[in-house]
């Protein structure tokens, strides 16, 4: 890398100037008298350091050194960038930041007030040329904050991107699947004259049983915006078959269980994350343990945890709730099924982490109740 200029601010410029004037002058005197050659030697010497950025008498006389060691460390930056930059040692102390960094966050004296785990700096690697992403809030923004470990001068280097509007758009784009999902669902239980509150419970007690078996809290939130879409399919099955209000024929079940596949491929091309993860509840969300559910028949952990979860959660609302062909079951009896099902409808694992948790499920029901049962 070549030498950081060690000039003051604007003097690299001054000096080229100051350079070609002085040959100007030199070669027009020159003319009438030799002497004024001589005036290209200083000329030729500002021109030079100018356009290198380098002065070597500063070097030798010790001037400037900490605006040489500044444009040292933002050396190793990108060029012209607005945001804050800051510069720490290996302990992260704060030995250097530029003048919007500064009004920013004037108190900053710690790389750990930008973001950067005790335990990152604790690794010896943080001086090996590694980078990090942390993000941070600063006076009510957001920012996405490039760590960069720089072994040669053995800092760690920090410039911040202000990503406030990205993630505000983020937010509401999120919010806004999430509002459609929620809706679509709506639409597939009104057609079967249920309310909207079971998909409420149904992605609530989702969530909640995602959470106890350990998924991560990004799993359980996608699993909570997907679950209500997992009768979408209903929208394809007749009226006379879907609020029929006795035992469906053989062959009238057999439409109905067309509501799965057919709300898996509704939602199976898309890209997005949520309604991905809704193509997988509808699809499996009748899918049984031992492997006699439908549509697929899939058995044991081949049904996707999602299919799982929702499985135990519309049930459980679908026995909890009136409905056109039956009335609601009492408690007893619906723990009574879930116990006996459990290893062969239902992931036993999952059913025992239900029924350890019912009260925080049955907390969610009454708090969701439909307006005829309150």
């Amino acid at each position: 890398m070549n030498a950081p200029s060690n000039l003051f601010r604007h003097e690299a410029m001054l000096r080229a100037l100051a350079g070609l004037l002085l040959a100007t002058i030199g070669t027009a005197m020159a003319q009438q008298n030799p002497l004024w050659w001589f005036l290209l030697i200083p000329a030729t010497t500002l021109s030079i350091t100018g356009v290198h950025n380098r002065c070597f008498l500063y070097k030798v006389l010790g001037i400037n050194t900490s605006q040489e060691r500044r444009n040292r460390y933002l050396s190793y930056l990108p060029q012209h960038n607005p945001e804050p930059v800051y510069i720490f040692n290996t302990q992260g102390k704060l030995v250097f930041c530029n003048d919007v960094a500064q009004n920013l966050f004037p108190d900053l004296s710690d790389i750990t007030e930008l973001g950067l785990p005790k335990q990152k700096l604790a690794n010896e690697n943080i001086i090996k040329d590694e980078t990090f992403y942390e993000t941070v809030e600063i006076a009510d923004q957001t920012y996405l904050v490039h760590f960069k470990a720089v072994s040669e001068i053995e800092s760690i280097l920090a410039y911040a991107f202000n990503v406030t509007d990205v993630v505000r758009m983020n937010k509401e784009i999120i919010q806004t699947q999430k509002e459609l999902v929620y809706r679509m669902g709506e639409i597939g239980e009104t057609r079967s004259k249920e309310t909207g509150n079971h998909v409420k419970r149904v992605a609530e007690f989702s969530y909640l049983l995602a959470t106890l078996a350990g998924l991560s809290e990004m799993e359980a939130e996608t699993l909570k915006m997907a679950s209500p879409m997992h009768d979408i399919g209903k929208v394809a099955i007749p009226d006379a078959i879907l609020n029929k209000p006795a035992k469906l024929d053989p062959p009238e079940w057999s439409v109905m269980k067309g509501h799965s596949s057919i709300g898996h491929e509704l939602l199976r091309h898309s890209d997005r994350p949520i309604l991905k993860a809704a193509a997988i509840v509808a699809g499996q969300h009748h899918e049984r343990w031992e492997g006699n559910g439908y549509p697929y028949g899939l058995k044991g952990e081949d049904i996707h945890i999602y299919g799982r979860i929702t499985a135990i959660a519309d049930v459980f609302d679908a026995l909890a709730s009136e409905r056109v062909y039956k009335k609601a079951w009492p408690l007893e009896k619906i723990l009574s099924l879930f116990k006996t099902e459990s290893g062969k409808q239902f992931d036993p694992q999952l059913m025992k982490l239900f029924l350890d948790n019912l009260n925080q499920f049955l907390t969610i029901r009454d708090r969701h109740k439909d307006f005829a049962n309150t």
